[in-house]
């Protein structure tokens, strides 16, 4: 079997460049056309491949998940807030029992470096032709290593794990969240939180 390691050495970056754009680029871009090859591409490639699993859309361009042992799986697509029409992808998991009101991305990882190694990926999505390729190459991402990220999550062993090793970077967060799963009928805390973080209704009935 091929190792995560291996998978990330492998994986090929298309689309990616410098997140911002020079003035003088950024006066070759129809800004609306690239604003509708986001919303297109998305549409067409990123809600099919999240939908299939189990995700529902929250906010504008982002994705949220329950899985079976109450955590939140989030995914975000984020623009770069300048106007360079480029965008990241962020992923984390939170336990919905903790009674957060708010999003906590202790545990979690934007997915450029977490494949590169810390060096930060930013695709382009300036025109439908450009925007397609880094769409088609963060589905593939996603598909590589977000889901079974997200997959180890679905039980306590796997979701201790990685605590774990989060005890390295953050030991203060991961400490309480290994503490928080000894919490009993964690189901009305659970609603409590999906009602407070205003997440789809439809995460209330799992």
């Amino acid at each position: 079997m091929e190792s995560g390691f291996s998978k990330k050495q492998e994986f090929v970056f298309v689309g990616n460049r410098p997140y911002l754009r020079m003035d003088e680029e950024m006066v070759l871009i129809n800004k609306e056309e690239a604003d509708h090859a986001f919303k297109k591409c998305k549409k067409e490639i990123i809600d099919p491949l999240l939908f299939s699993n189990g995700f529902s859309k929250w906010k504008t361009n982002a994705y949220v998940k329950r899985n079976k042992i109450g955590l939140l799986e989030f995914i975000d697509l984020q623009k770069e807030r300048y106007g360079s029409k480029t965008f990241c992808v962020n992923f984390s998991a939170m336990p919905l029992y903790c009674g957060y009101p708010y999003l906590v991305s202790s545990l979690g990882y934007r997915l450029g470096t977490y494949i590169s190694a810390g060096k930060d990926i930013w695709w382009d999505y300036c025109n439908e032709r450009i925007a397609r390729q880094s769409f088609q190459n963060v589905a593939e991402a996603i598909t590589q290593f977000i889901l079974p990220w997200f997959f180890q999550l679905s039980s306590e062993e796997g979701y201790q794990k990685i605590l774990t090793d989060l005890m390295k970077s953050n030991s203060e967060t991961a400490t309480e969240w290994l503490e928080a799963l000894k919490i009993e009928n964690k189901e009305q805390q659970i609603q409590t939180s999906i009602n407070q973080l205003k997440l789809p209704k439809k995460l209330l009935k799992q």
